[in-house]
C-alpha cells in the first residue's frame, strides 16, 4: 500500500511538472509570436479593427439616443402666415421692362416703361416717356431719342434706369413690322378719341402709323396712352389672353400677357409743355415712381442701402407706411415681415458693423427712430428697421 501510494504520487508529480513545462512553453511561444510583426498584422489590426467598429456604433446609437431624448432644442415649422409674429420673407423684385419703338428711320417715337405688380396674378403699369425728354446726367444737353442715335438701346436702358431709380429685367426694340405681328391675333383695336369722343379702329398696319405721328409730343402721348388702355381692354374682354397674343413666348409677349391678366394704368399724362420740352413735377414723378416700383432691382451703381423691415406691432398698415419713408430717404426694402413679437414700443435701426453706423445714425434721424448696434442681428441687409408703437406715419 505504501509503494503504490508513494508511486501514485511520483505520477502525479511528473505529471504536474510536464503540464508546467508545456505551459510555460506555450507562453514561450506565444509571447515570441505576439512581438512578431506578421503576427500583429494577421490576428492583431482585425481584432482592434473589430473593437473600434463595436466601440463606434455604440457611441452612435447612444448619440442618437441622447439627441432624440434631449429637450434643450426643438423643431420649429417655418412661419409662412404673413400676419404671424416671426414671419420673414425676401421680397422679390418688381419685375420691369423697356419696349422702345423706332421708325423705318431708326428714331424713338415711343419709350415705354412696363411693370408688373405680381408675377403669378399679373397687372401693372405702363409709363410713357417722350423721346423728347432731355437727361440731365448728361455732358451735353441731349434727349433720350438722340441718345438712342448715337449710343443705341443700351444707353437709353441705362438713362431711364437712372431716372426711375430701378433697372429692368429686359429691353425690347419694335418697329412696325413687329407692331404689327403683335397686333395680328387680336384682329382689330378700337381706340376712343377722349377729345371727340369718337371711336377710331385700328388694324393691324394703322397701329404703328396711330402711335407715331409727328405733331407735339403731348398729342403723341395722348394717342400712345390711348392705344395702350384699348388694346390691354381688348385683350382681356377676349376671354383669350394668350390666344389673343402671337404665340412665340418671347419676353415682350409674356409681359403683355401678365399686364392683360389683372388690373393696369397707363400713365400717358406725367409730362407737361412749359416750352421748354416735356417737363413733370419731380414730387408727382417719385410718387409715380414708388408706385410702379415698391421694389426696385438695384441698377448698376446703387448706393442704397438695404433694410430688413420688421413690424413690431399688430398694425399691418404701418409697414407700407415705413417702407415709402425709407425708400424717400435712400433705402431699399429687401426682407420684409414682423418681429417676434407684436409689442414693441419703440421703433429702431440696428446695424451691425461700426462701419455703418453714421449710415444707420442718418437714416433714423429720417424716420425717427432709436439706433442700437447688435453683433448678432441678421446680416441679409445691411439694417434692420424694426417698427414700433411710437411710430406715426
Amino acid at each position: 500500500m505504501s509503494d503504490q501510494n508513494s508511486d501514485s504520487s511520483l505520477t502525479g508529480e511528473s505529471s504536474a511538472k510536464k503540464l508546467r513545462e508545456r505551459k510555460a512553453g506555450f507562453l514561450g511561444i506565444s509571447k515570441m509570436k505576439i512581438k512578431d510583426p506578421i503576427f500583429l498584422w494577421k490576428f492583431g489590426f482585425p481584432a482592434l479593427l473589430t473593437i473600434v467598429v463595436i466601440w463606434s456604433s455604440f457611441l452612435l446609437v447612444d448619440g442618437f439616443s441622447s439627441v432624440l431624448k434631449s429637450e434643450e432644442g426643438s423643431t420649429r415649422e417655418a412661419i409662412t402666415d404673413p400676419l404671424e409674429e416671426g414671419f420673414e420673407a425676401f421680397v422679390e423684385q418688381t419685375w420691369a421692362e423697356l419696349v422702345i419703338t423706332e421708325d423705318e428711320s431708326g428714331e424713338l417715337v415711343q419709350v415705354a416703361v412696363i411693370s408688373i405688380a405680381d408675377r403669378q396674378s399679373g397687372g401693372g403699369a405702363v409709363l410713357l416717356l417722350p423721346p423728347e425728354l432731355k437727361l440731365e446726367q448728361c455732358v451735353e444737353s441731349c434727349t433720350l431719342n438722340s441718345l438712342y442715335s448715337k449710343s443705341g438701346l443700351e444707353s437709353v436702358r441705362n438713362s431711364v434706369s437712372d431716372l426711375l431709380d430701378t433697372e429692368f429685367s429686359g429691353s425690347t426694340t419694335l418697329t412696325p413690322e413687329r407692331w404689327e405681328t403683335l397686333i395680328e391675333p387680336v384682329g382689330v383695336v378700337k381706340i376712343r378719341i377722349e377729345d371727340t369722343g369718337k371711336t377710331q379702329t385700328l388694324s393691324k398696319s394703322e397701329v404703328f402709323d396711330f402711335i407715331s405721328q409727328k405733331e407735339s409730343f403731348l398729342s403723341r402721348q395722348n394717342n400712345q396712352g390711348a392705344f395702350w388702355r384699348s388694346w390691354i381692354s381688348a385683350l382681356q374682354e377676349s376671354d383669350d389672353i394668350d390666344g389673343s397674343l402671337p404665340l412665340m413666348r418671347i419676353p415682350v409677349v409674356e409681359l403683355i400677357s401678365a399686364l392683360a391678366k389683372s388690373s393696369f394704368t397707363v400713365v400717358d399724362n406725367l409730362w407737361n409743355d412749359l416750352g421748354n420740352g416735356p417737363e413733370t413735377n419731380p414730387d408727382l414723378l417719385s410718387s409715380v415712381i414708388y408706385d410702379m416700383f415698391p421694389f426696385p432691382s438695384p441698377t448698376e451703381n446703387d448706393q442704397r442701402a438695404t433694410v430688413r423691415l420688421l413690424n413690431g406691432t399688430d398694425d399691418f398698415s404701418l409697414s407700407s407706411g415705413m417702407q415709402e419713408l425709407l425708400r424717400e430717404n435712400g433705402a431699399n426694402v429687401t426682407v420684409i415681415g414682423n418681429f417676434r413679437s407684436f409689442n414693441v414700443i419703440q421703433t429702431r435701426v440696428i446695424y451691425k458693423d461700426a462701419e455703418t453706423q453714421a449710415e444707420a445714425e442718418r437714416l433714423a434721424a429720417a424716420i425717427g427712430a432709436h439706433v442700437i448696434k447688435d453683433e448678432l442681428v441678421s446680416p441679409v441687409a445691411d439694417f434692420t428697421v424694426l417698427i414700433g408703437r411710437d411710430f406715426s406715419q
